[in-house]
């Protein structure tokens, strides 16, 4: 795998972890930390897995996610183990930097979106109405010809006459 595929790779992975996270990672880190801690988790608080978490509380998912990932890849590509660790390091940075980098992505998505299916909307009424306006089209019939009369001699239609004419010449 080469280097600049496992930096992309990584990006790729940290921003989509920190879009579900601002989706699901509220109700799943409640879950989580319910079952971990001998207090609940107080009501109101807006913590997730990347969410107001320090650096140190980021590590773990995004080592795990790289982990996997990297066993992954090792697996159905039967690399070399210690290639697979320097691409898995390259991908941990890069996974970091989507953590960061995600929040601005996520908040700027819902917005892309949203223009863009505004503009497919008037994209599609404008086809709709094209669509409905009738446009009077003139239809050309082609002309009739008359059927050639039928040949006699059935020697005229072979073509080997023809080739015969043309070699004796």
């Amino acid at each position: 795998m080469d280097t600049l595929l496992s930096l992309i790779i990584g990006l790729v992975l940290g921003v989509v972890f920190v879009i579900w996270d601002h989706k699901k990672g509220q109700k799943w880190y409640k879950r989580w930390f319910d079952l971990t801690h001998k207090e609940r988790l107080p009501e109101g608080t807006d913590v997730t897995f990347i969410r107001n978490q320090p650096f140190s509380k980021r590590l773990v998912p995004a080592v795990l996610i790289t982990g996997i990932f990297m066993y992954a890849t090792w697996w159905l590509g039967s690399l070399n183990p210690l290639v697979t660790m320097l691409h898995g390091v390259i991908a941990l940075a890069a996974v970091l930097v989507g953590f960061y980098t995600g929040p601005f992505i996520a908040k700027k998505l819902p917005k892309g979106l949203a223009k863009a299916n505004e503009t497919l909307k008037k994209i599609d009424a404008l086809e709709a109405d094209l669509s409905a306006k009738e446009v009077p089209t003139k239809t050309i019939e082609p002309e009739k010809k008359e059927a050639p009369a039928k040949k006699e001699n059935k020697k005229d239609d072979d073509w080997r006459k023809g080739v015969q004419d043309f070699l004796d010449k």
